[in-house]
């Protein structure tokens, strides 16, 4: 047995304690990171762009960043970050894959993970082989301080069982009027899911801050009036013809063009994000045990 005195070592090393939580082993750490879903009521508002800049600039503010890719049918991060991954969570599953092989690094410090249907594989494990990959899995908190978590757009079970999952969710809207009506849209739905997170909203492409202040003002009243649901701003992504160009460039526009309008937007936003008051997290295991809760 080991003496008092490596107990308290282990203790000021903040070392990991073991606990059985429902059917997966979860590790608890002294810091575990933050895993955020962002999301959209609809595709075409921009929100997988925003979401590997937002990695890139909270990189450049000094933190960790992963994504995992979880759009299971159009996942385009790794077009916008410029990088090909050669293994996803389903070779993790059904190939002699490690953890670590199932993650990229891209040239902008950002690394990221390919769900793709393995992430619905998992649903059909043995109790051994999930706590096998979620044990693997664990190291993801070691190795970021935030991921974020890239859905799909809409409101279908497939994409709200991982905003649900989420410590915190950002949703990504336009000015439009379809894009407001479907933001709206998912806020309801997650109320009927019970959502837990305190949703946080970004108007993306607005061209006049008066124009998203009124869009942000209008979500957050309704949603509370109506739904009962808290919903904070982080704040306005501007219309920028640079960050089209960065697309079609396959570099973050962060990168490429880093004095833009949309650059300096979505670092005020990373900022914003990186200083407020973070929800109480469970890590990369916590989040994978609630969305497992929500396929079985």
């Amino acid at each position: 047995m080991r003496d008092q005195a490596e107990k308290l070592r282990e203790i000021a090393r903040g070392a990991r304690t073991t606990f059985n939580s429902g059917n997966a082993i979860i590790k608890k750490n002294a810091i575990q990171a933050r895993v955020i879903a962002v999301t959209s009521g609809k595709g075409g508002v921009g929100k997988t762009n925003f979401t590997v800049n937002l990695a890139v600039a909270l990189t450049k503010l000094g933190k960790n960043v992963m994504i995992i890719d979880a759009d299971l049918g159009l996942g385009n991060v790794e077009y916008v970050l410029g990088c090909t991954s050669r293994y996803n969570l389903y070779d993790l599953l059904n190939r002699t894959c490690t953890v670590k092989d199932i993650i990229t690094e891209s040239p902008h410090g950002v690394k990221f993970m390919s769900g793709g249907s393995g992430i619905y594989q998992l649903a059909e494990l043995s109790e051994d082989k999930l706590n096998e990959v979620i044990g693997q899995t664990m190291q993801y908190d070691e190795w970021a301080d935030i991921i974020l978590v890239d859905t799909g757009a809409g409101i279908n079970r497939n994409v709200m069982n991982f905003v649900v999952a989420a410590d915190e969710v950002i949703v990504v809207t336009t000015t439009e009027p379809t894009a407001i009506a479907d933001a709206y849209a998912l806020m309801k739905v997650y109320n009927i899911y019970n959502g837990t997170a305190t949703l946080k909203l970004v108007i993306n492409r607005v061209n006049e801050y008066s124009e998203g202040e009124s869009v942000a003002n209008k979500l957050i009243k309704v949603a509370q009036q109506f739904l009962g649901v808290s919903v904070g701003s982080l704040g306005f992504v501007y219309e920028d013809k640079n960050l089209v160009k960065a697309v079609k460039n396959q570099v973050p526009v962060i990168i490429a063009q880093p004095d833009t309008v949309a650059a300096r937007s979505i670092v005020d936003i990373a900022q914003r994000l990186l200083y407020g008051k973070p929800a109480n997290s469970d890590g990369i295991a916590g989040f994978f045990k609630k969305f497992l809760n929500r396929l079985r």
